[in-house]
């Protein structure tokens, strides 16, 4: 194998246009650029086939955290046996040590960029969308993965993979599986498995929980389904559900305001969807949805594609709160007046997480939660008539 060449000499990046990977993978151009990583399309020397090479970064390769969560994305998408996750074909180093990761090579886009490009999309395209997703959370929590960065920008729709047709114009697949937590006590680090410490909090606070955002609450399933939620709302009405500035301002609402409504801003989301929306999302987890199965399948119901014979009932809204105890207020001052600088908010949200929310909410705990007055319409995800009907391509 020859050696990487730099594309220019002012582009840190190596190049690796040209490489042979493992004696049986050829590098073919650059597709994809992250924070950890650069992606390459390839092909398989003897068979042809199209496939996306992962490289971690040589500028943080020497950094330990960094290769065990590259270790980790490798693992855990193996391990995840389904048809809407992307699937590994192989992982190692190459002659310099730089890992890698072999992986199905995924045409289409995200479903965030779909919701930039044509904004929300219907009741009928969200079930749909969720109910793949959800066939993915289900095979990987019982392989004892916990995802915890699910997000509009890691539900691929995938456009060149089998089972789309007329009647199908993409696969959802769930991608990134980076800072995924491997529940399993014979890996390296502990039951959750993982490249963070306790007290850290990796992943994009928008679409985190209550008990990821409050540092305490151990990665489970049940965090993967709030965020799945609220993946949802955006779905339908192609907005963030909790929005801010800067995090403090995401943490209240996520921890402690009235939960916004889609109703009030899409006037076609189907009658239902907030009350779903309100258990998905529950503050408390022993309330929400408790498999992807039943999630997925009480949201087909509120949009319509599930058998007839669904039945309605009431659900009184979640009041859980966490508070906010003995915070240094010029603290609270200082992060309020902190800006992006230049960045998207996604990314600087990300950025300042892990070094904000030790500083701000290490004292963050579930104050109390309680049932109010106030009731919401969801649909019971038990069929009366039929099962419902998967909105998916069979796995």
């Amino acid at each position: 194998m020859s050696s990487p060449q730099h594309e220019d000499e002012d582009d840190e990046d190596i190049s690796f246009t040209g490489q042979v990977v493992h004696g049986k993978y050829v590098v073919e151009s650059l597709i994809g650029t992250g924070g950890m990583g650069t992606v390459w399309l390839g092909r398989h020397i003897e068979l042809g086939k199209s496939v996306a090479i992962k490289f971690i970064r040589p500028d943080v390769a020497e950094r330990p955290d960094a290769r065990k969560r590259f270790e980790i994305e490798a693992r855990a998408a193996a391990s995840v046996r389904s048809d809407h996750a992307v699937k590994v074909y192989d992982y190692g180093l190459l002659p310099n040590g730089l890992p890698f990761i072999v992986m199905e090579y995924l045409e289409g886009e995200s479903l965030a960029d779909m919701l930039v490009r044509v904004g929300a999309i219907s009741g009928k395209d969200v079930a749909k969308i969720i109910r793949q997703a959800s066939m993915a959370l289900a095979q990987a929590h019982a392989a004892g993965i916990v995802h915890r960065d699910l997000k509009p920008d890691n539900i691929f729709l995938a456009t060149n993979v089998q089972g789309v047709d007329a009647d199908n114009a993409y696969k959802v697949k769930l991608v990134d599986f980076g800072i995924a937590k491997i529940l399993d006590p014979s890996y390296e680090g502990g039951r959750f498995g993982g490249p963070t410490q306790d007290g850290n909090v990796i992943g994009t606070p928008n679409f985190m929980s209550p008990e990821q955002l409050t540092v305490g609450g151990e990665p489970n399933a049940l965090t993967d389904l709030w965020s799945l939620g609220a993946c949802a709302f955006t779905a339908m009405t192609a907005r963030i559900p909790f929005e801010g500035d800067v995090l403090g301002d995401i943490v209240l609402k996520v921890c402690m305001q009235p939960y916004p409504k889609v109703s009030e801003i899409n006037p076609d989301a189907p009658p239902g969807f907030d009350g779903w929306f309100q258990r998905a999302c529950a503050r408390d987890p022993a309330q929400r949805f408790q498999s992807a199965d039943e999630l997925a399948t009480a949201l087909e119901g509120v949009c319509g594609v599930a058998a007839s014979g669904v039945t309605t009932q009431t659900h009184e809204e979640d009041r859980v709160q966490y508070k906010i105890a003995a915070i240094d207020p010029h603290l609270l001052e200082e992060l309020a007046a902190m800006e992006p600088k230049g960045i998207s908010a996604r990314t600087a949200l990300l950025a300042g997480l892990v070094i904000g929310v030790t500083l701000m909410f290490g004292t963050l705990g579930i104050l109390a939660w309680q049932r109010g007055p106030g009731q919401q319409t969801y649909i019971d995800p038990t069929p009366t008539a039929s099962p419902a009907k998967d909105a998916g391509p069979p796995k």
